[in-house]
């Protein structure tokens, strides 16, 4: 996995392109549908129907998805006789997902403590 903290920081003025690519990413990425579904795409390739029971989402919704995905690359499909089988396209993708968690699963535990040493800011 490639550590943030061994990307060159560029002290000019930078091209901004590859920030626009993030950008573009984490708008694709900015559904939570999309994002379940790359959940459910960690533990290994799926169908449109398999992600659509998973999701709670209609397979025509789920397709539609997955296209956008899809362009962004952030998934890739396999093709076997008329089924068609996704799969994240990079393990990185997966270990986003599982950091940005990470952070919130952290977020909510230091609210609740909070929340548990100033009870009477809840009213």
């Amino acid at each position: 996995m490639l550590e943030y903290s061994k990307v060159p920081i560029m002290e000019e003025k930078a091209d901004t392109t590859i920030f626009r690519l993030q950008a573009a990413i984490s708008k694709t990425m900015s559904n939570p549908l999309r994002v379940a579904i790359l959940y459910y795409l960690k533990s290994g390739e799926k169908t449109v129907n398999e992600l659509a029971d998973l999701v709670g989402a209609s397979q025509s919704n789920v397709s539609q998805h997955l296209a956008l995905l899809r362009q962004r690359d952030l998934v890739k499909t396999r093709k076997i006789g008329s089924s068609v089988y996704y799969s994240v396209a990079s393990p990185k993708i997966s270990q986003a997902c599982d950091m940005i968690r990470e952070v919130l699963w952290e977020q909510l535990k230091q609210k609740q403590e909070l929340a548990k040493k100033y009870p009477e800011n809840l009213k």
